[in-house]
């Protein structure tokens, strides 16, 4: 919680306070993640709050229901925000609409309750890692997906897939430091092709640092022949990050929706 904030989205109680809660979509390109950063760095959350405070009328903290990363991009990311604003929904929608950059929208906004926190309620995220897989280079799909030009084997691709569900300690795939636990649950992978793009989606009820991108690596490892199942589950078993495949571009990531 910044020093000063004008509201404690802890405290419920407080005379007058209403938190919204916020769907945002961005393209992450020129961002340096979500997570304000001190100084003129580009952030989406610096922006929104930023926006939010000229709209409301007041200093705004939104948290968000994930911290994505310098790249990665967003359909579905969820901001809680505590107001004290009387401003109806449709009001604070269509100025945000002539505030924001246009490489960043809130989609929709409603009234929660009051204990209603983005990241704490989540249940679970849906991400995707998009590949473009098609004869030619697609212009319009380059900050959104990466590029491969070797065949993949779809086979031996799921079959990994298949063998990172569960829940598991996830050591060796996140790049996260310290000793806070690395056990997820990781509740479905899904590989679904679209046209020219393979869309690697990955569901669970949270994700270490770094973790969905990873997992896209061994993926693409897998299906061009260099990772089996049993590589897999060696790697589950050991935890040595160094052992496992790196992580993939940004660029291709995308947080697609939050469960509650």
């Amino acid at each position: 919680m910044r020093e000063n904030s004008v509201i404690d989205q802890a405290d419920p109680r407080a005379q007058g306070v209403r938190v919204l809660k916020l769907v945002v979509a961005y393209d992450g390109t020129d961002f340096k993640g979500w997570q304000r950063l001190p100084g003129k760095a580009r952030t989406v959350q610096g922006f929104l709050e930023a926006a939010l405070g000229r709209v409301l009328g007041e200093e705004i903290e939104a948290s968000g229901a994930g911290r994505t990363d310098a790249g990665v991009h967003a359909e579905g990311q969820v901001a809680s925000v505590p107001t004290r604003s009387g401003k109806s929904l449709e009001r604070i929608l269509r100025s945000l609409d002539g505030d924001l950059p246009p490489d960043l929208a809130v989609l929709s906004a409603e009234d929660a309750e009051p204990r209603f926190h983005a990241r704490y309620r989540a249940t679970g995220k849906l991400y995707r890692y998009r590949l473009a897989v098609g004869a030619r280079p697609d212009p319009f799909a380059a900050r959104y997906a990466l590029r491969l030009t070797s065949a993949l084997d779809r086979g031996a691709m799921g079959s990994v897939a298949a063998a990172l569900v569960g829940r598991r300690d996830f050591s060796a795939f996140t790049n996260a430091k310290g000793d806070k636990s690395a056990t997820r649950e990781l509740r479905a992978v899904r590989i679904v092709e679209r046209g020219d793009f393979l869309d690697l989606e990955f569901e669970g009820d949270g994700f270490l640092r770094n973790q969905a991108r990873i997992m896209a690596g061994a993926l693409v490892e897998a299906g061009l022949g260099k990772l089996d199942v049993a590589g897999v589950a060696a790697l589950l078993k050991e935890g040595v990050r160094a052992k496992a495949p790196g992580a993939l571009e940004a660029k291709g990531l995308c947080l697609v929706k939050v469960l509650y």
